[in-house]
């Protein structure tokens, strides 16, 4: 973010976290107050004499920023990932760290993950999470020191780079020792979210005071996002592991493709990736199933829809459920006014994301700002007109989605959903679900269309699930024969109690 935003990143931070802040007469200057955190954490050329530190540990992360619950409600146990065998490493000189850890979920998911141990090169600004790189900055000549403030006892400077990165250091008056930093990012479902790197248990290495409780928060639902527990740290390594190389950022542009599935239906998917689903024409409009991923794919996906029919738009979009993934584009959808179609119990963590600012970050909904038109699901809602006639039904007996929708075309029996089936998943833990609504409901499907991967017949999905349920019976037989119990198993397969 450019320096010039920092007034308003001030005035931001404190309103989303709904803490009262007030800019105080300081008896010392700004920059004594930082130069006083690194005498506390060892002193200022003991610090400035650290090439490189690696911290080891472990920790525990949310998933999908808390989007990935059960339900959307705020009390909803949340999905995890565990990390072990982790370490960072910080190269200060170079600008540039690693992390490295293996991550498994602590909740069942559809492909298999080894336990491989992956790396992620981080640059720039993504160090100063930390309070030794962070505090480092501060001090730079290169930086401009802004005011201070309070908040909960603490005193808090701001400080923005020579890159035009601000941030937000809070040291403890008592200790001088740093407590936290702050700064304010994009996210594709919240607008601008404002995180906090949380830092407690300072001990020594090797006479440097480091933290080793790390924790980190979001001003969503005043949401933990992750919490890590620093078992080393260890200062000035020599031959260090080689680093990865950085990843050029990403030029595709977002295409989507259209095939007619019957009279007056496609199946409109982003190339790339192959997720997408139904449009449906109406007499006077199109409804789209679900605006997955981003903007970017769902602005594809409407683009293409609004060429199909002459005169025709798309009015409204059928959201399946809250999951960030599947929501990934309710911000776009709303930025074009379309009325989203989705389970009441959606209604209110929608609202809450398209109310979101996003200034510093500007998505679609951002530079043109609409009301979310919520149109509810309770367990049968039909969308009818003289062309066309879909029905919406809640979702039943499917354990990874409470609040969920799927639709149904009964004149070309077409049956739409959202994570009932993916036709490569390696299990599905859930895949009594999708018989058990189509008894429920009497339907009669002849087509499947997902929103994950592609059109199948109603007899492939069904021979599909049935295989993907074995898989997962021999996984976890698998797993138990060594001793492991994993997420999800043994198998909950309905249709066995039938």
């Amino acid at each position: 973010m450019r320096a010039g935003r920092s007034v308003w990143l001030a005035v931001a931070f404190v309103g989303a976290s709904n803490i009262a802040t007030q800019v105080t007469a300081q008896p010392v200057s700004v920059r004594t107050l930082v130069e006083q955190a690194a005498a506390a954490m060892g002193g200022l050329e003991r610090l400035r004499s650290i090439d490189n530190f690696v911290l080891t540990g472990f920790g525990m992360y949310v998933n999908q920023q808390g989007g990935s619950a059960l339900s959307p409600d705020p009390h909803a146990p949340l999905k995890m990932q565990l990390a072990t065998d982790a370490e960072r490493v910080f190269d200060l000189k170079s600008g540039r760290a690693v992390s490295r850890d293996r991550r498994a979920s602590t909740f069942p998911f559809a492909i298999e993950r080894p336990l491989d141990r992956t790396a992620r090169l981080e640059t720039g600004a993504a160090l100063l999470d930390h309070p030794l790189p962070a505090v480092l900055a501060a001090l730079d000549p290169k930086t401009r020191l802004g005011p201070v403030h309070t908040e909960d006892g603490l005193n808090v400077v701001e400080f923005t780079t020579e890159q035009g990165d601000t941030r937000w250091l809070a040291l403890d008056p008592v200790t001088k020792l740093p407590a936290w930093v702050r700064w304010i990012g994009p996210s594709t479902t919240l607008g601008d979210i404002v995180n906090t790197a949380h830092f407690t248990g300072y001990l020594p290495f090797d006479d440097v005071w480091l933290p080793v409780g790390l924790t980190a928060t979001i001003d969503w639902r005043n949401l933990t996002l992750a919490s890590f527990d620093v078992d080393s740290y260890r200062l000035n390594l020599k031959n260090l592991e080689p680093f990865p190389a950085p990843r050029p950022p990403s030029t595709q542009e977002r295409h989507a493709t259209a095939k007619k599935l019957a009279d007056h239906v496609w199946d409109v998917r982003v190339d790339a990736s192959e997720d997408g689903g139904a449009v449906i024409e109406f007499a006077d409009h199109l409804t789209m199933f679900e605006a997955y991923n981003n903007e970017a794919d769902t602005f594809a996906r409407i683009d293409l829809a609004n060429t199909l029919v002459p005169g025709k738009q798309v009015t409204q979009l059928i959201v399946t459920h809250h999951h960030f993934d599947h929501s990934g584009g309710l911000r776009a959808a709303v930025s074009r006014g379309l009325t989203v179609i989705a389970r009441r119990g959606n209604e209110a963590i929608f609202r809450e994301m398209v109310a979101r600012p996003a200034p510093n970050f500007p998505d679609a909904l951002a530079r043109n700002p609409q009301p979310l038109k919520f149109l509810a699901v309770d367990e049968h809602l039909v969308l009818e007109d003289s062309l066309m006639r879909v029905d919406v039904y809640h979702v039943v007996g499917h354990l990874h989605m409470a609040e969920a929708v799927f639709g149904y075309i009964p004149g070309s029996r077409i049956f739409m959903e959202g994570d009932f089936t993916t036709y490569n998943w390696d299990w599905n833990w859930w895949a009594g679900a999708y018989l058990d609504n189509v008894d429920r409901y009497h339907l009669d499907p002849a087509i499947n269309v997902p929103v994950h991967g592609k059109v199948t017949t109603f007899k492939e999905t069904i021979a599909t699930l049935e295989k993907q349920v074995q898989n997962a019976r021999a996984y976890c037989a698998k797993q138990f024969k060594a001793g492991v119990y994993p997420p999800g198993c043994p198998v909950q397969y309905s249709r066995d109690r039938r």
